[in-house]
């Protein structure tokens, strides 16, 4: 999908309205958050863990908030043109089915990619403003890293989306990643509790969740980076949500990962390119 397409279905007027009214609330948020009687009546000691809580906060439903428009954008990316007809026209043309796909696949991880980071540094831009000490301490190595990791979650369901796009229609394909995305938060919380329980099985349950559904894990390694030494607060996000996290990621979780995403690519491409469209 480009750039052109998804503002002709409106596709980009519904992200920037939804966009602005988070940056709203969170600029409202932060507003009112030193002068709460939480922030000074507990003492400085809850201080920092308050401003943990709240940073994790914005990260954490910035992060749906993409995850849920980069689905929204790309469930119909195939599937759309195929029940339109309108695929026809274009496989007419001298292209390969590949390059279709991997066309689609480029916009898409482009056009994501550039809303997340309008998004990634509007939060910092607005916290720094508010003075947030987890904001103004980062450095330039973890912000970069930050945002890279934070870019990477959209790009991975770019891959998982387009792959779907291929085979199901729109709808069945958007309720379907959606599960998959809120069962990688499952997932998290399931090797949480087995940490906890000192369960090998539980911990091996939610370690194969994450391996269905890797999203969550993405998205707790950029916390740590973003909001690294907050193992308390990470703690009580964790039970008020379905976002609990187990262990750091390893190397090897994101060669994992890398490996997922080229595969419901080259699941895609072999599906399209062996498609009957009359």
């Amino acid at each position: 999908m480009t750039l052109q397409e998804a503002i002709r279905k409106k596709t980009f007027m519904i992200m920037g309205i939804v966009t602005i009214l988070y940056l709203v609330f969170w600029t409202v948020m932060l507003n009112y958050f030193p002068n709460t009687s939480a922030t000074h009546g507990m003492g400085d000691q809850f201080r920092p863990f308050a401003i943990q809580m709240v940073t994790k906060m914005g990260f954490q439903f910035s992060s749906m908030l993409i995850a849920l428009l980069t689905i929204i954008l790309a469930a119909g990316a195939v599937a759309s043109e195929l029940d339109s007809g309108l695929i026809q026209g274009i496989i007419t043309r001298p292209i390969h089915r590949y390059q279709y796909i991997l066309g689609k696949l480029v916009g898409l991880i482009i056009l994501a990619c550039l809303y997340a980071s309008v998004l990634f540094f509007s939060i910092l831009l607005i916290g720094y403003w508010f003075d947030l000490s987890t904001i103004t301490s980062l450095t330039f190595t973890q912000t970069m890293k930050g945002w890279l990791l934070y870019l990477l979650l959209p790009s991975a369901l770019v891959c998982l989306t387009l792959f779907g796009s291929v085979y199901f229609k729109t709808v069945s394909n958007g309720i379907l990643v959606i599960f998959i995305y809120i069962l990688g938060n499952v997932g998290g919380m399931v090797e949480m509790i087995g940490q906890y329980v000192n369960s090998n099985s539980i911990i091996g349950t939610g370690i194969f969740i994450s391996l269905v559904s890797p999203f969550q894990t993405i998205y707790s390694t950029m916390e740590r980076v973003m909001v690294p030494g907050s193992e308390l607060a990470g703690t009580a996000m964790a039970g008020a949500s379905l976002s609990g996290s187990g262990e750091p990621a390893s190397v090897w979780m994101f060669v994992y990962i890398a490996i997922y995403m080229l595969a419901f690519v080259a699941l895609a491409i072999n599906k399209f390119s062996n498609k009957d469209i009359t």
